[in-house]
């Protein structure tokens, strides 16, 4: 019972909070931050609320119209709002699977794709005079260099260093359009790539 009521008072509290914020100014970007941050905590809570009650299918599809509540109630940041809830779907499939197994790596990748693509849609919309691109290649580069730092029982893998070398190399190319450091690559690719070889070696000795 008392776990119900704290989940219940925890839901008023967010609702509570989100009609709050209509009361004021509309358009502001501010405004619109602390609303989506509302939105995205009310997903994160339904999401868990309904984990071990609800199959897979419900709980994407009461996050999918949260989200599609969310996107139509702004304006200016309208556009990347329902790519980073489809990101948070991905990250909390992640977080919350099954305690006891490894945890669901793979949805770490979309997740970083889709959150890379609403940071790139953001950037365009609040500063369009940023490079897009270079955002798109680094947020890659992060999301793999992320998964080959993670615990393997955490969802981590050795096997992402490669791709994040990959979108490393093409980041550093894309940005150097003098073309100066494209002599220098070949020999720095080969040597990341025989310290990569040589720590995996001695791994599976061990």
């Amino acid at each position: 019972m008392n776990v119900r009521s704290n989940r219940l008072g925890l839901a008023l509290l967010l609702v509570g909070g989100l009609l709050l914020v209509t009361r004021l100014t509309p358009g502001n970007l501010l405004v619109e931050l602390i609303w989506l941050a509302g939105f995205a905590l009310l997903a994160s809570y339904m999401w868990r609320a309904l984990e071990g009650r609800a199959p897979l299918g419900w709980r994407i599809g009461v996050h999918g119209v949260i989200g599609i509540v969310a996107t139509a109630t702004l304006t200016t940041i309208s556009g990347p709002v329902f790519l980073g809830f489809a990101s948070l779907a991905f990250f909390l499939t992640y977080w919350y699977s099954p305690r006891g197994r490894q945890r669901e790596g793979w949805a770490l990748i979309p997740a970083g794709v889709m959150a890379t693509l609403a940071l790139v849609a953001g950037v365009d919309t609040l500063l369009p005079r940023w490079d897009g691109g270079s955002i798109f290649l680094l947020g890659m580069t992060a999301t793999f260099t992320y998964i080959y730092l993670l615990p393997r029982e955490r969802g981590g893998g050795r096997w992402a260093l490669w791709p994040a070398l990959v979108w490393a190399g093409i980041t550093l190319l894309a940005n150097d359009p003098g073309g100066g450091l494209a002599r220098w690559l070949v020999p720095l690719a080969m040597i990341g790539g025989g310290v990569a070889l040589i720590g995996w070696a001695r791994g599976r000795r061990k």
